[in-house]
């Protein structure tokens, strides 16, 4: 037994020592600059301290001076500090607009006169004695997923800043900047907000000495022209400027240098793109890199990179036109900005092409990769203007995420998060910018589970045309258990000026399934601007199981238009239908109207949906007398149907009769107008079916059938076409 024992402890011993000989290897031993590398001093703000409203604390001060404080690092020889504006890399040198080194004894310092209502970027590193090897690493250079290792602050407003310059007659090397030095009288002169006191005048002229034409970020290369004004041009009001490139960006401005902070020595700043000749169609090839695993699977060729270099290249025109080979795949690897007007369609009408708007999933493996197009973009260093942007066309193609997570299917993804993604989603510190059109026609939508469009942001935003044509929605949606997300077009209007609903046409188009919170949205009451009119056109669409979820998905919830806007929703079809022992509930609200302005009118007739109950009778699909469950077209207190004194409906072209949704003389179930209208998946209890959200496309044509011959949303031409 003992002999036993012996050998046990032996064998016991001998796993011991492999054991720590195996520990000893994964060891890591620290080089010389990483043991003595010097402790990193980091800037006093809240992510460091714990402390909200901290009165010791790094931030803005002056409106745009910025007070930096940090803790001192024992033995340090000095410490260096280094800004960037928040669109700018710390990668790229030209992006680095201040780069100092202070003594071991500086702990603050005030960076002054930065550039208004723009959010700066800041890093500090502690200098060694020893040398740069043993340089501490940087604070305030972590990424956005890093918020803690950021040192990121905006400067304020700059308010009262009067419309001197203007920019006119460009071409595709020229342009004429016009000036108007008059001087604003009464209290326009005396109140800060309209006129701020920076701005200095003699003898009711504002002073301006000097004109400045900057390359913007896009083209920085480019050289900058400064004009010294002389009497003569003072008088005439404008100089001519030549020599510019054509298609490039430029950023002007007016300049009085008796100021000594510059940039309280800038009138209002106008960008302006050059002409340029729009160019043949460019195909972009279908070319598949090998090495990526994930574009080798799905045979897709990379978009992101062209689309984006267009943006610099001031060898094309905006308004260019993108090809892509028709049947073929194509993936963005990173988000599209937006900038700068182009259209992207099929090379072959009628055979889309497909765009992944990403593919594979991030480092970690939890997220899928989900890439949106960013329409207008943040300002870089000396851009305080506003931008114009052309029309923006998506034309004839596909655009997929394949694996987008959504509430419903994430069981069908272990340890992946719900995608919260976008077709286009705004850069919340957007300029403010002006887009002539942003188009989608003919194109199909599959994956995008929080929104299709979203706007945010406080600077204006003015989108002249949305037009949504002969498009598919399916698919998309299910951010949580209620749907929800953001609305299908979301406005979020912060300033008076913003208009992105100067005129929206969705037409032609189907809806299956799809769960946003509503299909547009603006809750914003503001003392919206004379030029600011809502016309809104939801014509011949079909909407199916659409915003259906929860209660309260009004199509409509504009709670504040402007003066003189108008609603024109005519000839929709509505339906709303679900399996034997499918117990979702189907809750389409209408409209959500709180502010009746005076001019505002509907023009709202003809839209149609089927019947409450299945053709048997043995299923309800809603019990309220239309298909909406809250709030109809023709309710008369929030909708289309309000008295405003002269009757109900008065507001509507064809009374308050013509405000309401119906199903004609003989009403038609869903199941006898199409030929499969069902989900495929089922609410049973509390639980869905992971495709409860999805339908079979093919099935949503209609019966040719007497009955459905003869039914007014077939004669009447009602809903999306395409299905006839």
């Amino acid at each position: 037994m003992k002999t036993k024992i012996f050998i046990l402890n032996l064998v016991l011993a001998g796993m011991l020592t492999m054991v720590f000989n195996g520990c000893k290897k994964e060891i890591l031993e620290l080089t010389d600059e990483e043991e003595n590398r010097s402790f990193m001093a980091m800037f006093r703000q809240q992510a460091n301290t714990g402390k909200a409203g901290d009165p010791l604390a790094s931030q803005v001060v002056n409106t745009n001076d910025m007070y930096l404080v940090w803790n001192g690092i024992n033995g340090a020889s000095g410490y260096r500090i280094q800004m960037k504006t928040q669109a700018g890399s710390w990668d790229v040198p030209a992006d680095i607009l201040w780069d100092t080194i202070v003594g071991p004894e500086v702990l603050k310092y005030t960076k002054k006169d930065l550039q208004y209502s723009t959010k700066h970027n800041f890093a500090i590193q502690t200098l060694s004695p020893k040398g740069e090897a043993y340089h501490s690493k940087w604070y305030g250079k972590g990424d956005p997923g890093h918020n803690d290792e950021r040192a990121e602050w905006e400067m304020g407003e700059r308010r009262g800043i009067p419309d001197v310059v203007s920019v006119g007659g460009v071409t595709e090397t020229s342009l004429r900047v016009y000036f108007d030095l008059t001087v604003p009288s009464g209290s326009d002169r005396t109140d800060p907000s309209k006129l701020n006191p920076s701005f200095q005048y003699e003898n009711e002229k504002f002073l301006m000495d000097e004109i400045l034409i900057q390359p913007a970020s896009v083209n920085r290369d480019l050289p900058t022209k400064k004009i010294a004004l002389t009497q003569a041009d003072l008088d005439k009001g404008y100089v001519d400027v030549s020599g510019l490139s054509s298609n490039a960006l430029y950023v002007v401005n007016g300049l009085n240098n008796k100021v000594v902070r510059y940039w309280d020595r800038l009138y209002n700043t106008t960008m302006v793109r050059m002409r340029g000749q729009v160019g043949a169609p460019i195909l972009i090839p279908h070319i598949v890199d090998e090495t990526n695993t994930w574009a080798k699977q799905h045979n897709a060729s990379r978009l992101d990179t062209i689309l984006n270099n267009y943006l610099f290249d001031n060898t094309l025109a905006e308004g260019t036109i993108f090809m892509l080979e028709a049947g073929k795949n194509y993936y963005l690897g990173s988000g599209v900005v937006l900038a700068k007007g182009l259209t992207l369609k099929t090379n072959t009408p009628g055979t889309k092409p497909i765009v992944f708007m990403g593919l594979g999933y991030n480092e970690t493996g939890n997220q899928a990769l989900a890439y949106n197009f960013q329409l207008g973009r943040p300002a870089q260093a000396g851009e305080i203007g506003s931008i114009t942007v052309g029309d923006v066309i998506f034309d004839d193609i596909n655009f997929e995420v394949p694996y987008a997570v959504n509430f419903f299917n994430q069981s069908l993804y272990p340890g992946k998060s719900i995608t919260g993604n976008y077709f286009i989603n705004q850069h919340s510190a957007s300029m403010p910018f002006t887009c002539s059109k942003l188009e989608a026609r003919n194109c199909n939508f599959q994956g995008m589970v929080r929104s299709w469009f979203r706007t945010q942001g406080s600077n204006r935003q003015v989108i002249e045309n949305i037009i949504v044509e002969k498009c598919l929605f399916h698919d998309v949606g299910m951010y949580d258990v209620n749907g929800r997300g953001y609305p299908f077009i979301t406005g979020d209007a912060k300033s008076e000026k913003t208009n992105i609903f100067n005129n929206v046409v969705i037409r032609n188009n189907s809806f299956i399934g799809m769960s946003y919170d509503q299909l547009l949205r603006e809750n914003a009451n503001l003392a919206w601007a004379a030029s600011v009119v809502w016309n809104v056109t939801i014509e011949n669409n079909t909407f199916l199981n659409a915003f259906a979820i929860t209660n309260d998905r009004y199509l409509i919830q504009h709670m504040h238009p402007p003066a003189n806007s108008k609603y024109t929703i005519r000839k929709n079809l509505f339906i709303a239908v679900k399996a034997a022992g499918d117990a979702r509930a189907l809750n389409l609200s209408g409209m959500n109207f709180r502010t009746y302005r005076p001019g505002l009118s509907f023009d709202i007739a003809d839209n149609y949906s089927t019947s409450a109950k299945s053709a048997n009778n043995a299923i309800t699909y809603y019990s309220s007398a239309e298909i909406f469950t809250k709030q109809p077209f023709s309710h008369t207190g929030n909708g289309a149907g309000y008295n405003p004194g002269t009757g109900a409906g008065s507001l509507n072209v064809g009374g308050l009769e013509a405000t309401k949704v119906i199903t004609g003389p003989t009403p038609i179930a869903p199941e006898n107008l199409l030929v499969d209208p069902y989900p495929k998946g089922k609410k049973v209890g509390s639980a869905w079916d992971t495709d409860a959200h999805i339908y079979n496309l093919n099935g949503l044509f209609f019966k040719n059938t007497p009955e459905v011959r003869n039914h007014p949303i077939y004669t009447k031409g009602i809903g999306d076409p395409r299905w006839r």
